[in-house]
């Protein structure tokens, strides 16, 4: 329990280190930002431990996800932190700050309601869990990967808020890497396991953006 504070008080040093070396592209929104999808992903993600039935693309999928982590979450602290990469530092215009907000708040909206509708089939590996079944309610009747929609969102409003050329955009690249690779097999392996619910969902829910109609 006490390991889910210690984000909180990073995060705190670094908005900190930001406000005290008065780094130009040092973004309090940005901070409070992270903070809220770090607050959903750890709070609505299930503890309990549940046995994997199968895992796909390992040695690919793995490494890649641990870089969207770089790029989402080491980079920009130290970008914010410390001196590093004030060499990619821009002046960015309000109309990117306020478009990065928007994004921000729709990212932070889809990614609480995809986890709070996956519940415990929730994984960040390519996996499927000991009894898991195929979510078609909630967020997921309208997209079927609303989780990457969401991540999409996110990173955009990094690269936007984050007036970095080097840390602003890099959560974005490096995810969407992850997308096309992740995503084929991903598709396949649900295919495989739910066959003809699966495509019949497949057939009638867009992939990342919104079915608007019923």
């Amino acid at each position: 329990m006490i390991g889910k504070f210690i984000p909180y008080a990073i995060l705190a040093v670094v908005m900190a280190l930001a406000l005290w070396r008065g780094a130009p592209y040092a973004s309090l929104p940005f901070l409070a930002f992270m903070t809220s999808w770090y607050t959903i992903r750890i709070w609505l993600t299930d503890s309990t431990p549940l046995d994997v039935s199968e895992e796909r693309d390992a040695t690919r999928e793995r490494p890649l996800a641990a870089a969207v982590g770089v790029g989402m979450i080491i980079l920009p602290l130290f970008a914010l932190a410390t001196p590093m990469l004030d060499f990619a530092a821009y002046s960015a215009t309000s109309a990117q700050f306020v478009l990065g907000g928007v994004c921000a708040l729709a990212g932070l909206f889809v990614f609480f309601r995809s986890h709070a509708d996956l519940g415990s089939f929730w994984s960040a590996h390519l996996e499927l869990r000991e009894g898991h079944a195929l979510v078609t309610t909630g967020i997921y009747s309208r997209m079927r990967h609303p989780m990457y929609t969401a991540i999409f969102l996110i990173t955009i409003a990094q690269a936007l808020l984050l007036a970095n050329w080097v840390a602003g955009p890099a959560g974005l690249v490096i995810f969407a890497l992850l997308y096309v690779v992740r995503v084929g097999p991903e598709e396949r392996m649900m295919a495989e396991r739910f066959g003809a619910e699966w495509e019949g969902y497949a057939s009638r829910t867009p992939r990342l953006l919104p079915r608007l109609r019923d």
